[in-house]
């Protein structure tokens, strides 16, 4: 397996990456806490309103990060969740955890973010563990090691006992570049305010799965006040799982972008340029600047927030968005259905879905590797996924725990739990070590479309142009 150093050229690149996609880069899921989510709103407020006319602001210059203090007396894991520190607290309470991690000291820290990670990796002082950050990268670039050897003797961890595409995803060529675990399972799927579609004049018990159905969900439900300003609008057709390229090329041509066999690069092909078209008139039909100024307005920047404020009536999303609406939002919850994320109507009927696990990956300059893996097993126990679900409303793919899962815990989960038998096209997510390098382009250039400087196909010449430049710049090659 080809792997190339992180050296100081590699963390700011990097770093940069980081800071411009950085509400991507914490995601899959990251929603935010409860207690930040503003209230549904009958208007636009004032600061939508004066955000709707402003210029978006580009992301600043990334700087070095100071990482959390480190205990070199600790096994110590970092993720990039903030909405885990509950489950976590809770779980680090039980017996189970108590009797496997003896007298051994555990830090956790989460809401880490990237730059922080890459300061203390290229530092060489890097936690034991850590999570949600840029797995494929990290490990392509050297900084965690393979974990064959321990999951090899790991009487818990057994790949019979997890879905097979989840299991694929931990893998490398033949190396496993992490311990899956803490949650991964369906990945892609139509999440819709059947309340609000009621109200719009929908028929809320039949929801749309194609793109143009979306779009007719979308005219209907997106509304203005007298004064022009924003009240609520059908769907951001690039919030969550939605905002990410491997959808957009899934969903309107049926392949995937990154062609792992070969190692090349295709996002210069018909499909890309359909999302770009597609998606745009999304945009086009809020108005691109009053999309950017809502997105703007603190809280509603992505990641449901928006869906959970009562302003965006749909949204594409995971199996963990029924969970986590519940336990934010529930007078939100209550309206929750789910359904098959769309596709155009050339491909109708296609069941499409992505899945993926997320990882403790254990780093190369970790002091603490054996503690770091013993508590990654615990992650594979029924008293962990138990806290994750009812604390967080996560799950982890593994058989013998999805048969004991409640589906109707929360509304819209029991589409994702009958899915994996129906699916037509799987994708593994996040595959490509580039990947949110290529996120954060696509992030500017689909609204370079949606404003009319590019056209969709311009757009995705220019997408592959600035993949393929990358590649050959980080010595992929």
């Amino acid at each position: 397996m080809f792997q190339k150093k992180l050296n100081r050229r590699d963390f700011l690149r990097i770093a940069t990456v980081a800071a411009a996609g950085a509400t991507m880069a914490a995601c899959a899921p990251a929603a935010p806490a409860a207690t930040t989510a503003p209230a549904a709103p009958a208007a636009a407020t004032a600061v939508q309103a004066a955000a709707a006319t402003a210029t978006p602001v580009p992301p600043a210059a990334p700087t070095a990060v100071a990482p959390p203090p480190l205990d070199p007396t600790a096994v110590t894991w970092w993720y990039a969740w903030g909405n885990l520190d509950a489950g976590i607290q809770a779980f680090v309470q039980t017996d189970i955890f108590k009797q496997t991690m003896g007298d051994t000291k555990f830090d956790y820290k989460g809401g880490v973010p990237s730059e922080a990670i890459l300061t203390a990796v290229a530092a060489g002082t890097p936690p034991d563990g850590g999570s949600n950050f840029d797995y494929p990268n990290l490990f392509y670039k050297g900084a965690v090691i393979p974990v064959n050897d321990y999951v090899s003797t790991s009487k818990r961890i057994t790949k019979d006992d997890v879905l097979p595409k989840l299991w694929e995803s931990a893998f490398y060529g033949d190396k496993m570049i992490g311990v899956p675990g803490i949650e991964g399972y369906m990945w892609w799927g139509l999440n819709a305010n059947i309340d609000a579609a009621q109200k719009a004049g929908l028929d809320p018990s039949t929801l749309p799965t194609t793109w143009e159905d979306v779009l007719a969900w979308h005219k209907k439900e997106t509304k203005f006040d007298s004064a022009g300003n924003l009240q609520q609008f059908g769907l951001d057709p690039y919030d969550a799982m939605a905002g990410e390229q491997d959808f957009a090329v899934q969903s309107f041509g049926g392949f995937n972008w990154w062609d792992e066999t070969n190692r090349k690069i295709n996002l210069d092909n018909d499909a890309m340029v359909q999302a770009l078209d597609v998606c745009g008139q999304f945009i086009k039909i809020v108005g691109p600047d009053k999309f950017d100024g809502m997105r703007q307005t603190q809280g509603m920047g992505g990641w449901g927030g928006s869906y959970n404020a009562g302003m965006q009536n749909m949204i594409i999303e995971g199996y963990w968005h029924p969970g986590e609406t519940f336990i934010q939002k529930p007078e939100v919850s209550k309206f929750n259905r789910a359904t098959w994320a769309p596709v155009p109507a050339s491909r109708a009927g296609k069941k499409i879905m992505a899945t993926g696990a997320h990882f403790i990956q254990i780093f190369k300059d970790a002091t603490h590797k054996d503690g770091m893996f013993k508590f990654s097993e615990l992650l594979w126990t029924d008293e962990f996924s138990d806290i994750l679900f009812k604390d967080v409303g996560w799950i982890f793919g593994r058989k013998s725990y999805l048969a004991k899962v409640n589906a109707a815990a929360y509304p819209g989960l029991d589409f994702y739990m009958q899915a994996p038998d129906k699916v037509d096209e799987w994708i593994i997510g996040r595959r490509c070590p580039i990947h949110w390098f290529v996120a954060t382009q696509y992030t500017e250039i689909r609204m370079k479309v949606a404003r009319d400087i590019m056209t969709p196909q311009q757009g995705a010449t220019e997408l592959q142009k600035r993949a393929v430049n990358e590649w050959a710049a980080e010595g992929l090659s």
